[in-house]
């Protein structure tokens, strides 16, 4: 029986035959609802709701609304904990470790980037790991927190095998993710967030939903022959690694610093996202802070760095090139627009998160 909703369902305006156009802010009230009824606590719901909907907001539809359906089943199976405890394990000065006791990876990934800029304020440089956590979505979210207290932010993240090592056919890592994160003064800060693989198997799975074909040399079948058939990514293909052996090797270190330096679990110990609802997934991540002040003086840095960033947008361009852009500068400007004018979402990603929350006890009423 469904119950009055704590926050309205978002206007959906449909844009095109395939999408809607909503209010990014009423999106995140209702996402936020939706994990409440499912046991999250209100401050942890917002922090997830927070981390899916900036995904999209930013253009990152990878790790946005389509996740939040299999985040809600996974709650209600008990393969995510809904109350995230963060339980420190060991500490030092400049370091810290969390079990993460199944909980929220979002939450959990967001109280570790906090009490390494804590850390780093005494110590100049601080890190924290985690270990027995789960999916933890987008980390240009947590590297940003840094950023936003005068820091540098690092993130990543081990993930459940689903690419093999190079040379190999058996799925034995992924295409985990890097994020780096730098203030600068009148531009926008510098954040890097890039999957280590051609691309992650979010963004991959977004243009499945969408029906569009991939483009070459992101993706291989279960042979290894080279598809753009995004399809694939649930059949037993496989994502390439960017830079071939150096990406793998990149990938490697996103693992060890992730899974085996946090005392986690890693490679074919972790559970796929969609697979065994009901097992967690321990997921482990590492992230670290580094304080701009321990190096040099904090306003003259964040000068330095527009300089930089200006002596990169000088360069002369290439044919077919319009601008030199910056990491994360896209995303900047998506986000603009999405605020402005409300994020583009895929009608089936929509359709799917309505019916969980319906599943919920939540009226959505009928869609366009």
């Amino acid at each position: 029986m469904s119950e009055p909703n704590a926050a309205p369902v978002p206007r959906l305006s449909p844009e095109g035959s395939d999408a809607y156009r909503i209010d990014p802010n009423a999106l995140e009230a209702f996402v936020a609802d939706m994990l409440r009824r499912t046991g999250v606590p209100a401050e942890d719901a917002a922090i997830a709701a927070a981390s899916l909907v900036g995904a999209d907001v930013r253009g990152m539809n990878s790790h946005g609304m389509i996740r939040l359906p299999v985040y809600v089943r996974r709650l209600k199976a008990g393969g995510f904990n809904p109350v995230t405890t963060v339980n420190v394990v060991r500490e030092g000065p400049s370091t810290a470790l969390i079990d993460g006791g199944n909980g929220l990876g979002s939450v959990l990934t967001t109280r570790a980037m906090d009490l390494a800029v804590q850390k780093a304020r005494s110590t100049g440089i601080a890190a924290v790991g985690i270990r027995n956590s789960n999916h933890n979505g987008e980390n240009a979210f947590y590297v940003q927190r840094a950023v936003a207290q005068d820091m540098i932010g690092i993130a990543t993240t081990n993930g459940s095998p689903i690419m093999p090592v190079w040379g190999g056919r058996t799925p034995l890592t992924g295409p985990l993710p890097i994020a780096i994160g730098v203030p600068a003064k009148r531009h926008r800060p510098i954040v890097l967030d890039a999957a280590l693989g051609m691309s992650s198997r979010g963004k991959i799975l977004y243009y499945a939903e969408k029906g569009m074909e991939l483009p070459e040399g992101w993706l291989v079948d279960a042979e290894g022959e080279p598809t753009r058939d995004p399809n694939w990514v649930r059949k037993g293909g496989w994502i390439l690694p960017i830079g071939g052996h150096k990406g793998f090797g990149l990938i490697l270190a996103c693992e060890i610093l992730s899974g085996l330096l946090t005392g986690g679990s890693f490679g074919t110990e972790l559970t796929n996202l969609y697979d065994d609802l009901d097992t967690p997934q321990r997921n482990g991540h590492f992230v670290a802070a580094i304080d701009i002040a321990a190096f040099t003086d904090v306003a003259s840095f964040k000068a330095r760095m527009d300089e930089y960033i200006e002596m990169m947008k000088a360069s002369e361009l290439v044919p077919g090139t319009d601008e030199i852009l910056m990491p994360g500068e896209i995303e900047f400007r998506k986000a603009d627009d999405a605020r402005a004018n409300g994020i583009v979402l895929a009608r089936n990603v929509m359709d799917e998160v309505l019916a969980a929350a319906r599943e919920l006890g939540l009226e959505t009423g009928e869609t366009a």
